[in-house]
Order: structure tokens, then sequence, then C-alpha cells
């Protein structure tokens, strides 16, 4: 298909449409027109986008956004924004896509908008409108993630970093740490919180015979345990394994978070994919995020619905940092000497900190063949 631009008009409609700011809307029109003017900025343009996005490439990596010096002399601190333009040439596929899957403007509306929200948190951060995460932005573009209720929903395949195993007499799940994860002697992953390896840890091993799963097992805090164990397969299923498909999972910065918004959207998305996409058939949930760092269960107390979202997936070991838990309890460009102890987790977090304690996110599983979202437990699991 013969590359096209999109008309200052287009993008101006798509830019009401979902919601941009004013001023980025301004910005991305003005970019629109210098397009027409400068053949250098215009070849940097079509050039990233027939070989980063139309390629797909952009699907396939999660990386900083390599900005041209002459973008970046041309447009300052905005020249994020002209990779932005090139992204949004998208919509009207994007759109065409939602129109063939049968679902409303206002289902597009709610998925797509996120884009902008991340656009005015950039101003918000740094005084000046630009695209901070661009790596994330496909998943909106080609579809591939929806919005429903409070919960952004998109299907992959499960990395295999753990192994998971259900005993249907106990109703009980395990997981087991792949081959070769280096461990320190407490449990968690090396390399946390950015740290040197530590001498007294231990590398995960796994092994399947004809009457056994053998490996170490990870408690549903997500410590690996330093011995492994041998589960009958006489006893023990195994229902996770890699590529198996599960749901990516992630909470929007501007939605209601909260155990009956999170139950009811998870409701809704198994009824969706079910309809939308048949042949996909995910395990469950998978989510990395800032709420899964064990910390907070010493922070919050356990009617906190963080907590009680935490406690239902079954964490594993995970090369977390402070980053990722600071970025949302705070900003990503605020130091600790500046930061006000003005709420009581942001006072906890800093008590923390000032006595070196270690903050860090993990990855988490939740399987359906558990139970319903909202009354798993593992305490059952004794290791």
């Amino acid at each position: 298909m013969e590359w096209q631009l999109l008309s200052n008009e287009q993008m101006k409609h798509y830019c009401n449409k979902i919601l941009m700011p004013e001023g980025a809307t301004a910005i991305l029109l003005e970019i629109g027109d210098l397009l027409e003017q400068d053949e250098k900025l215009l070849h940097i343009h079509k050039q990233f986008y027939t070989s980063y996005i139309e390629s797909g490439y952009w699907t396939t990596v999660w990386e900083p956004l390599k900005i041209d010096p002459y973008a970046e002399e041309v447009l300052g601190n905005h020249a994020s924004l002209l990779y932005l333009h090139a992204a949004l040439q998208r919509l009207p596929l994007t759109e065409k896509r939602y129109k063939e899957l049968g679902l409303s403007e206002d289902f597009f509306v709610e998925t797509v908008r996120d884009i902008s929200t991340w656009v005015q948190n950039a101003y918000n951060l740094v005084g000046y409108y630009a695209i901070r995460n661009f790596s994330w932005i496909w998943r909106h573009l080609e579809a591939r993630m929806f919005r429903i209720g409070s919960i952004q929903y998109l299907t992959i395949p499960f990395s295999g970093d753990v192994k998971g195993f259900y005993h249907a007499e106990n109703k009980t799940l395990m997981l087991l740490c792949r081959e070769g994860i280096e461990l320190r002697a407490s449990g968690d992953m090396q390399g946390v919180c950015k740290k040197e390896k530590t001498e007294d840890g231990f590398v995960t091993t796994y092994e399947e015979t004809d009457d056994y799963y053998i490996g170490y097992p990870v408690t549903p805090e997500g410590k690996g345990m330093p011995s492994p164990v041998k589960l009958s397969r006489l006893e023990w299923e195994k229902v996770l394994d890699k590529d198996d498909v599960v749901f990516d999972i992630h909470i929007p910065r501007d939605a209601a978070f909260d155990m009956d918004s999170v139950k009811e959207s998870y409701k809704q998305a198994k009824q969706f994919f079910a309809k939308h996409f048949p042949e996909v058939k995910p395990k469950g949930m998978y989510c990395h995020t800032w709420l899964f760092t064990p910390q907070l269960r010493d922070m919050l107390p356990p009617t906190s619905n963080i907590v009680k979202f935490q406690e239902q997936f079954y964490l594993y070991p995970t090369a977390g940092s402070i980053s990722f838990l600071w970025n949302f309890v705070f900003n990503e460009m605020l130091d600790v000497k500046d930061a006000k102890p003005d709420t009581s987790l942001r006072r906890k977090v800093l008590e923390y900190v000032e006595q070196e304690k270690e903050i860090f996110d993990m990855r988490g599983i939740f399987l359906d063949l558990c139970g319903e979202f909202g009354e798993v437990s593992y305490d059952t699991l004794k290791l």
C-alpha cells in the first residue's frame, strides 16, 4: 500500500477523538505543516514509519526512542512528537479493525485515549509535551490491547520463567522455577535493586522424569526455596508452561482501583475475548506492576485494595528495583531529598529508603483453575 500522510484535518479529527491535550494537538498540527515544507524532516518521518512501524518491528521490542539529531534541531523538546505523529498514522487502520470486530467508537476512544494520558503525563513531569514511553503505544494502535472497565488486556505467550502445577485433590497451586535462575539465599532474584550478585546464592535446576517433576519451588509471596522438591505426576498436573497463553494486564493511571471494579473488569474481559477472539484460550492473568512490590504488605493494612489485589496473584522472583514503585507513588523526576511524606504510603516508602531497606517489584500469575478472582487463597500451600 502506498504511503500517504494524514492531512492536518484528519490529524486534528483523531486528536480530538482520542482526547489529546490541546497543546499537544497544536504541536502535532505544526509538525504536519513542517512535513509539507521540509523534505529532510519528511524523509525521517516516512523512513521511521515504514521501517519501524509498518514493518511490525515496533511490536517486537521495548527500547528507548532514538531521535534523529536533525529532528531535535528543528523541534527541540517536542522532537518525540514527530515520532508520535508517525505512529498516529495508524489510527485509520486501528479504527477499521475496531469496526471489523463490531466494537463501538466509545470502546475505541476508551482504549486509545491512554496515549493522550501519557502525553499529558509527560507535560506534568517535564513541562513540555512529549511521548516518553513510545514502545508502549503499539499495543493500542495495532488493536492488540483493549481497555475493559478499569483494566487493559492483551494476550501473550507466557515467558516460562516458572512452571505451574496443580494438585486437584488439595486444590493447591505450586510454581517451580525453570532451569538456570540465579537466586540469593533469601530466595530473591540476584540483581534486585540493581545490586551485585551475592556469594551465598544458588542456581535453580529443573527436571522431568517419567514419575516426577523436580525443581525449586516458589512461595506465593515470590521467594524461591533453596531445596528442590519432587512432585508426583500421579498427584500433580502441569498447568502452566512456556508459551501458554495468558492475559497480560495493565492498570491505567486514571483507573478507579478497587477489587470490585477489577473483578467486574476481568469477568467482562473473559466474555469479550471469548466472543471476539474465540481461538485464544488464556489460562489466566500475568502482571508485572509496582503493585507487586512485596514490601507493600508491610507498609499497608491487609484491608488495602493494593494488598488484596497482590494476594490474588502468585508472585515469583524478579530482578526488580524501587524505580517502578517510585515512579507511581512519587514520580520518576523527583529526587529522594525532595520527596515529601504527605501520605501514609509515601511516609512508609521514605522510611524504608532512610533505613536502606530493599524495595523491589515482582511479577505474578493468576490461573483461573484456582477459582474466582478475588476469592483465591494460597494458604493451603506448605513449603
